[in-house]
């Protein structure tokens, strides 16, 4: 197809800092470039210049530090439909709440407006006077959204709540996906030796990492390794004293962190879209195991993919740790369940047709 034929997509995301949404993006354009030329309005440094390094032409509003998306969006307001018009852009893909906002302005420019749902509303969790600045937002992609040409549901789970405002022949569920399955190779440890636990996502307190840590004071033998960054680290490093936990940090590439770990835990208390880090887990053919959520009952099969324990138990969870720390078969058979999970629903090709079609391309 010739270049000059192609529909040009604008994606959009004013989120800070690199989380899921932003990994998504990165992996969308990746995906996307063969079939369609793909722009991108952002803030952030880091998704610019790996969305660079993908041949993306991105466009970057100043970011004006943390807590002050609200300038953000008022910047990009002005910018999207010069770019809209200037590029000559025929479809427009938003992330994040404020975003959904703009799904009115690109429709009356005569785009496609697609919108991507990762995970529930929220707005009821937060009060409008004690929480302005986490309901209104919330508010505003819940009523915006119906505006929206399409909206894709990055789970079945966020599928069900999204049907709930938008009609349903105007949604579709397109899972998240790994760009790219490693070839199989997992080797579990002999039992009765250290286990490396690994955690990747951010330090936040809903993630349940504390969770995590008050299981391993009763599990001899446990390593943990912990990739991410946020708010809540510098109580999740008191509350690892006496433990063998090693923070990392954020990490631009954690690949090596799967390859070696012996167990993912993910223990978060959500609400979540489709954790990516999870999906990514399963690919390198981690054993892992999840708080039970329905989004990880969907991703592990209801349990047959992953070991589930009951969300923001620690006992719980310090049970089902142990045992499969010291099942070494129970691991292996986790660990070729998780990777055909992958294979099966959250690898790229499946992802690629869906979107070719969601996109008209």
């Amino acid at each position: 197809m010739a270049m000059t034929h192609r529909k040009k997509i604008l994606l959009v995301d004013l989120g800070s800092p690199m989380g899921g949404v932003e990994v998504y993006i990165q992996n969308l354009s990746s995906m996307l470039r063969e079939h369609t030329t793909v722009l991108c309005l952002c803030a952030l440094p880091e998704l610019a210049r790996r969305l660079r390094n993908n041949g993306v032409k991105v466009f970057l509003i100043p970011h004006f530090g943390p807590g002050l998306k609200g300038l953000r969006f008022l910047v990009a307001l002005g910018v999207l439909p010069i770019l809209i018009l200037r590029e000559n852009v025929k479809i427009v893909q938003f992330n994040g709440f404020l975003e959904a906002a703009f799904l009115i302005p690109s429709r009356l420019l005569g785009c496609e407006a697609i919108y991507t749902q990762h995970g529930a509303f929220e707005h009821h969790l937060y009060r409008w006077y004690q929480s302005p600045r986490r309901y209104f937002p919330r508010l505003l992609a819940r009523l915006c959204i119906r505006f929206a040409s399409h909206v894709v549901c990055v789970s079945e789970v966020t599928g069900r709540i999204v049907r709930g405002v938008v009609p349903l022949e105007r949604t579709s569920v397109i899972p998240n996906w790994v760009s790219c399955i490693p070839p199989y190779q997992r080797m579990s440890r002999s039992s009765g030796t250290d286990i490396n636990l690994l955690y990747v996502g951010r330090l936040e307190r809903y993630k349940g990492l504390h969770l995590l840590l008050t299981a391993m004071r009763s599990l001899p033998g446990a390593r943990l390794t912990v990739v991410g960054d946020g708010s809540y680290r510098r109580e999740l490093e008191h509350l690892s004293a006496g433990l063998d936990v090693h923070f990392e940090g954020f990490q631009s590439d954690p690949g090596r962190y799967y390859t070696e770990a012996d167990i993912f835990v993910m223990p978060s208390l959500g609400p979540e879209g489709l954790p990516m880090v999870s999906i990514e887990a399963m690919a390198h053919g981690l054993p892992c195991i999840f708080s039970d959520l329905d989004v990880h009952r969907e991703i592990t099969a209801s349990g047959t993919a992953g070991m589930l324990f009951a969300s923001g138990d620690a006992e719980n969870l310090r049970e089902t740790l142990s045992t499969l720390m010291e099942e070494t078969g129970l691991r292996s058979a986790y660990s070729r369940a998780a990777y055909r999970r992958v294979e099966e629903v959250y690898n790229p090709e499946i992802a690629l047709k869906s979107y070719v079609w969601a996109f008209g391309l």
